[in-house]
């Protein structure tokens, strides 16, 4: 039998064949890289927010100075009845359970602000308590309030809880609630309910 060598149409079919096959596998290697890099690029934003947050968590005590250098403004605001003012301060979706235990959304605040239905004589946070838990944050402090509140006459001091997110543009407020203090009495101190359980155990002398 005789071999016949492969003529040079062949060779160059072979050849062109090849060459195709090495730029598709080239193409995917490329469109691969590209889609990695668009990914790479769109995580950027995230990225960032993670590492505010992760900022954030690492320094509490400039949390708490931001928020309670915020609830002094906050309380500034109220006791001028600055609906507009106070707005600034509250998230689009904040809420207030007010001491009637009416829940009401930053709108119906600022409406009852701007009816005058909430007006307040004076307004402001004492012993003002902070807890930062990265871009969250929740103060409990004594309300110091007079004026009417939703149509009532309130005088009493109040105990508030309020949390805060960090946003893009600052801490805001994301809830509220305030509570009458009732209880004026102080508890009684161990020392004295030793000495009533004393007295009570003691026997009576006839």
């Amino acid at each position: 039998m005789f071999s016949v060598a492969p003529t040079e149409e062949a060779w160059t079919m072979k050849k062109i064949f090849f060459s195709t096959a090495a730029l598709i596998v080239l193409s995917f290697f490329i469109i691969s890289c590209g889609d990695q890099g668009a990914g790479n690029a769109a995580n950027k934003p995230a990225n960032a927010t993670n590492a505010a947050n992760a900022n954030a968590t690492a320094n509490p005590a400039a949390a708490e100075a931001d928020i309670k250098k915020l609830m002094t403004d906050i309380a500034a605001a109220l006791a001028k009845n600055d609906a507009d003012a106070a707005a600034k301060f509250y998230a689009d979706d904040y809420h207030l359970v007010t001491p009637e235990g009416v829940d009401q959304t930053k709108s119906e605040r600022l409406a009852d602000m701007r009816s005058g239905a909430t007006k307040f004589e004076s307004f402001a946070y004492e012993n003002v308590n902070v807890r930062s838990f990265g871009d969250t944050a929740v103060a409990i402090a004594t309300v110091k309030a007079k004026g009417t509140v939703s149509g009532k006459p309130r005088s009493s001091d109040m105990r508030a809880t309020l949390v805060f997110r960090k946003a893009a543009d600052g801490w805001k407020v994301v809830s509220g609630q305030a509570t009458p203090i009732t209880a004026t009495a102080e508890p009684a101190k161990t020392e004295d309910k030793k000495a009533e359980a004393n007295k009570a155990e003691a026997p009576v002398n006839k």
